[in-house]
C-alpha cells in the first residue's frame, strides 16, 4: 500500500476510535438527564418513519422540523439495530462526539500547530451543558452540519475541484430545511465576512462561495415549500417575530449571564467565597474570561490578517448573542442552547491564533485536561434507575392501555419504553388537540384514557367525557379510564 495511502487509513480509524470512545462517554452523560416530551417525540418521529411513513404525514413537528439534522440519524440507528431506549441517549451523544471531532479536525486543517486543546471549552460539557448538548433535537445536528460545509470550503480551496461545491451545496439545503439555525451561525456571518473582504480588497471575495450559499438559500425554500405541498410534516413554526421591549432585553441580558456562567461551570452568584464554597467556579470563571480576552485580542489585532473563517467566526457570535439579547426567544436559562456554535467557533479561533512552543503547548494541554476533570459531572450507565423505572408507563402496560391523552409535558415522556401512544391535550375552556408534536390521527382515533396532572384537570375531562370506569393515582398523576372510546376532533 502506498505511504499516503496508509497514513489516510491510519488517521480515519484514529477519528473513528475517538468517535466510539467519545460517543460512550457522552452516552454515559446524557442518561443522567431524565427523558422529556419534546425530546422523546424525536423518537417517536423516527420510529413512524421506520414504520413507512417517510414524509411524517400528519404529523405537527416544532418550531423546526429538525428532520435530517435530528430524526434521520434516529432513523438510521434503529434502522440497522432495532429499537432500545439506550438509543435516545447514543443519538445525542454520537452527533456531540461528531460535532467536537469536527471541529478538531477543522483546527487541525486551518493551523496543524494550533492549540486545539481550547476544544475542551465544549468538548468536556459541564451538568448544564449535557442538558443543552446532549437531549434530541437540540440543534446539536446542525452544528455538524455546519462544521462538515467548514470542511469542504477549505477543501475547496486546496483541490480546487467543482464537484465540492455540489456536495457542499447539497449538504447545506438540507441542513437549511431542517434548522432554521444554520441561517444565523453560518450563511449570515459567511456572506458577511465574505463583504469585509470585497471591501478591504476592493473586489469580489470568494464569489463562487457567495453564489453557493444564496442559491442554497433558495433551494431550501423551495424544498420545504415542495414538502408542504405534498403531504408531509407541517411545521407551525414560531410566533411573529418582534424585537423585545427594554424591559425585556434587561431580561434577555440576565438569562445570558446566568445561562453563560452556568454552561462553563462558572456561576458563583449565591456561593460562600471559599476555596470549597466557590473555588471551581471561580476557576471556571477565570478560564472562560481568559477566553473572552483572548478573542477580543483577535479581534482588535492590527498584526493578524483575519480570513473568512475569522470574519465569520467573529460575526457568528456577535449576531448569535445580539439575537439572544434583542429577540423575545429567551425563556430561561436553557434558552442559551441557541449560544452553543458560537462556543464553538470561539475555541477555534482560540487554538487557530494560539501557537505554543513545546513546553508552553504541553503546560496548556495540562490545564484543559485539569479543567475537563473540575466540569464533567458524574456519568451513569443504569438508565432505568435514571429515569426512575417509568412508572407511569409500566401501569399503563400494566392495565393493557395502549392509546390515550395528557397534557404535553406529560404525554410523549411516559409513550416509553414500552410503546403507549399518548396524544398531548389542552386544558383550557374546552379540551381541545394540542397540535405540536404530535400526529393529527391521534386525536381522530382516540383513546380510553386520560392522564392528568391535577384534580381540576380530572374533573374537566370527567365533565366531558362522563365518569371514568377507573380512577387511580400514579406517580403524582391521576390516571381515568373508560370503558368507551374518547376522540377529539378538530
Amino acid at each position: 500500500m502506498p505511504v499516503f495511502l496508509k497514513k489516510i487509513s491510519t488517521s480515519w480509524l484514529g477519528y473513528l476510535a475517538a468517535f466510539v470512545v467519545l460517543s460512550g462517554f457522552y452516552m454515559s452523560l446524557a442518561a443522567t438527564v431524565p427523558l422529556n416530551s419534546d425530546s422523546v417525540s424525536a423518537v417517536l418521529e423516527a420510529q413512524d418513519i421506520l414504520h413507512g411513513n417517510v414524509l411524517l404525514h400528519g404529523w405537527d413537528l416544532s418550531t423546526e422540523p429538525y428532520y435530517v439534522t435530528e430524526i434521520l440519524p434516529y432513523v438510521v440507528v434503529a434502522g440497522l439495530a432495532g429499537w432500545h431506549l439506550s438509543f435516545y441517549y447514543l443519538v445525542p451523544a454520537m452527533l456531540l462526539a461528531g460535532m467536537v471531532l469536527l471541529a478538531f479536525r477543522l483546527c487541525r486543517v486551518m493551523t496543524p500547530r494550533g492549540a486545539w486543546f481550547f476544544l475542551a471549552l465544549v468538548a468536556a460539557p459541564t451538568a448544564f451543558g449535557v442538558q443543552v448538548m446532549l437531549i434530541p433535537c437540540i440543534h446539536m445536528g446542525a452544528y455538524v452540519g455546519v462544521l462538515a460545509c467548514w470542511l469542504l470550503i477549505f477543501a475547496q480551496n486546496q483541490r480546487g475541484r467543482a464537484a465540492i461545491w455540489g456536495v457542499f451545496t447539497a449538504l447545506l439545503v438540507l441542513c437549511l430545511a431542517s434548522d432554521d439555525i444554520v441561517k444565523y451561525c453560518f450563511v449570515f456571518p459567511v456572506l458577511g465576512a465574505a463583504g469585509i473582504l470585497s471591501v478591504q480588497k476592493r473586489r469580489l471575495e470568494h464569489g463562487w462561495l457567495v453564489a453557493c450559499l444564496l442559491a442554497s438559500l433558495g433551494l431550501a425554500h423551495a424544498l420545504k415549500t415542495v414538502l408542504a405541498h405534498n403531504g408531509a410534516f407541517h411545521v407551525p413554526g414560531l410566533w411573529t417575530m418582534s424585537f423585545a421591549g427594554q424591559e425585556r432585553i434587561g431580561y434577555n441580558l440576565s438569562v445570558l449571564v446566568s445561562g453563560v456562567l452556568h454552561f462553563f461551570g462558572a456561576y458563583f452568584f449565591g456561593k460562600e467565597f471559599s476555596l470549597h464554597g466557590s473555588g471551581i467556579e471561580l476557576v471556571h470563571l477565570a478560564v472562560f474570561l481568559l477566553a473572552l480576552w483572548g478573542v477580543g485580542r483577535i479581534a482588535r489585532s492590527k498584526t493578524l490578517r483575519l480570513d473568512l473563517f475569522d470574519y465569520a467566526a467573529l460575526l457568528c457570535m456577535g449576531i448569535m448573542v445580539g439575537a439572544f439579547t434583542f429577540s423575545q426567544l429567551p425563556i430561561d436559562d436553557a434558552s442559551t442552547r441557541y449560544l452553543v456554535f458560537p462556543y464553538v467557533m470561539m475555541a477555534l479561533l482560540l487554538a487557530r491564533h494560539t501557537v505554543l512552543p513545546a513546553a508552553s503547548w504541553a503546560l496548556g494541554l495540562a490545564g484543559a485536561a485539569v479543567y475537563a476533570g473540575l466540569s464533567v459531572p458524574a456519568p451513569t450507565l443504569n438508565i432505568w434507575q435514571t429515569n426512575r423505572n417509568f412508572p407511569i408507563n409500566m401501569e399503563l402496560t400494566r392495565l393493557g392501555l395502549t392509546q390515550g391523552f395528557a397534557p404535553y409535558w406529560s404525554a410523549a415522556v411516559n409513550s416509553l419504553p414500552t410503546p403507549v401512544r399518548i396524544a398531548p391535550v389542552e386544558f383550557g375552556a374546552d379540551i381541545k388537540p394540542f397540535h405540536f408534536l404530535s400526529k393529527r390521527d391521534w386525536y381522530t382515533q382516540g383513546g380510553i384514557f386520560f392522564l392528568c396532572d391535577t384534580p381540576a384537570q380530572a374533573a374537566q375531562a370527567q365533565t366531558r367525557f362522563g365518569p371514568a370506569s377507573r380512577v387511580e393515582q400514579v406517580d403524582g398523576h391521576i390516571l381515568l379510564v373508560w370503558d368507551k372510546t374518547l376522540t377529539l376532533p378538530g
